[in-house]
């Protein structure tokens, strides 16, 4: 009996080794320069982006990696966001208990880098059940983010349902700053009031760049930039005085959002300031006003903002 379970062993040894094996063959000599080609081409495609990348191979275990990644919009304001490094892991030890575990790794051209872990259900990885994250893991350090802003603020500026004021402001405006701390929440979508965990990220460095020969103001350095939150009980109470503050610009707030166990129908019960001063009041207090609906005074408008994520209102206090 011994001896046959050890020949059964050493059969499954065997059998383990060869899988191992063939698989990391399939990975060392997979194709990927046409793999590359094929997922560029097909992005740009699907994203109406125009997106490039040196080298493409594999991230072991499993995963991918990409170097030297570009990623351009249209239009004669084009921006563009580079990377040196963007890979994406998949811990297989998740998916006995369900659930897609995703490691990601950014690195920018100077290096600063930023990690993100994120575990969501299997059902909602494939279009069906909870969409819920069970865990979001951030981790910053120093990370420049003057191209994602641009990006970002490029994007908003040419939606469909910008504000005809506010879309010239937004092309050309910028930000500046370096993004460090870390977020770490554990959330249980069955059992809400188990949810814990807390943020603290900062902005080193950050500035609100309005130089642009179209605006013709001072830009704006934070002396202030960051969140503080904490997570208990279901509850993510935001520290008050968590946002922005310069000399001429604050905005600011302070709350509470209680997680459900369907995300929109969580609620939020939130103050906001948004304060303009000196030159900042001169040239956009009209837009806080048009914004406002007559209700800033001074440069300064309060905001309440509560009921469900999905769909909250808003209005001055």
């Amino acid at each position: 009996m011994t001896d046959w379970l050890g020949r059964l062993n050493g059969k499954a040894g065997v059998g383990a080794m060869f899988a191992v094996s063939f698989v990391f063959f399939l990975l060392v000599t997979f194709p990927y320069e046409i793999l590359k080609e094929s997922i560029s081409n097909g992005l740009s495609r699907v994203t109406g982006l125009s997106i490039t990348m040196s080298d493409f191979g594999a991230k072991l275990p499993i995963g991918m990696k990409a170097s030297g990644l570009s990623v351009s919009s249209q239009g004669q304001k084009a921006k563009t966001i580079k990377l040196n490094q963007l890979s994406a892991r998949i811990n297989p030890l998740y998916a006995f208990a369900g659930k897609l575990a995703i490691k990601v790794y950014v690195e920018n051209p100077d290096q600063s880098a930023m990690d993100l872990f994120v575990v969501i259900p299997l059902s909602a990885a494939f279009g069906g059940g909870n969409p819920v994250p069970s865990r979001i893991e951030v981790d910053a350090q120093n990370f420049r983010v003057d191209e994602l802003a641009a990006f970002a603020l490029s994007a908003m500026a040419s939606g469909n349902d910008v504000n005809p004021l506010l879309g010239p402001v937004l092309q050309a405006i910028g930000f500046s700053g370096k993004l460090d701390g870390t977020i770490d929440l554990s959330i249980d979508a069955s059992a809400p009031q188990q949810s814990a965990g807390n943020i603290k990220i900062k902005f080193k460095d950050a500035v609100l760049k309005l130089s642009d020969p179209s605006l013709g103001l001072p830009d704006q350095r934070f002396s202030k930039a960051g969140v503080q939150a904490a997570l208990n009980n279901g509850v993510l109470v935001i520290e008050k005085g968590s946002g922005f503050e310069s000399d001429e610009l604050t905005l600011s707030g302070g709350g509470s959002v209680a997680i459900k166990s369907s995300l929109p129908t969580s609620q939020l019960q939130l103050e906001i300031l948004v304060k303009l001063q000196k030159s900042l009041a001169e040239k956009f207090g009209f837009l806080l006003d048009a914004f406002s609906g007559g209700a800033a005074k001074n440069g300064e408008l309060r905001l309440q903002v509560k009921g469900p994520l999905s769909q909250p209102t808003t209005q001055p206090i």
